[in-house]
């Protein structure tokens, strides 16, 4: 279970920060919270995945959601820093797909040359 999901705003980019784990218990919130954002008019996203020890499924297709909507208008960027987590999107392909980067400030500087 996610213990929280903290959010900042960093160089007019929104930084979430979800603690613990990312499965089908917690992603419905991540959702929410991602989804309201850009609702509200949020156009670059980081999702920092530097505290999450576990990533299922349904947590990956909230992340190809928000990659959906922002593709066009905006930028999206997932920190991962950890080698297990890093290796479900290897093993998915969606290292293909998302732009994934090692710290905060790397996926700020991706989203800016976007």
């Amino acid at each position: 279970m996610t213990d929280a999901i903290a959010t900042d705003t960093v160089d007019g980019s929104l930084v979430v920060t979800p603690t613990g784990a990312l499965d089908v218990a917690t992603s419905p919130a991540l959702h929410t919270l991602l989804h309201r954002s850009l609702d509200e008019g949020a156009t670059r996203l980081v999702l920092d995945l530097s505290a999450v020890d576990f990533i299922d499924s349904t947590a990956l297709r909230v992340l190809v959601s928000v990659h959906k909507r922002l593709r066009e208008s905006g930028g999206f960027a997932v920190v991962c820093p950890h080698a297990r987590i890093r290796r479900i999107f290897d093993l998915t392909a969606l290292d293909r797909v998302l732009t994934l980067t090692g710290t905060v400030d790397e996926a700020l500087v991706a989203l800016k040359t976007d």
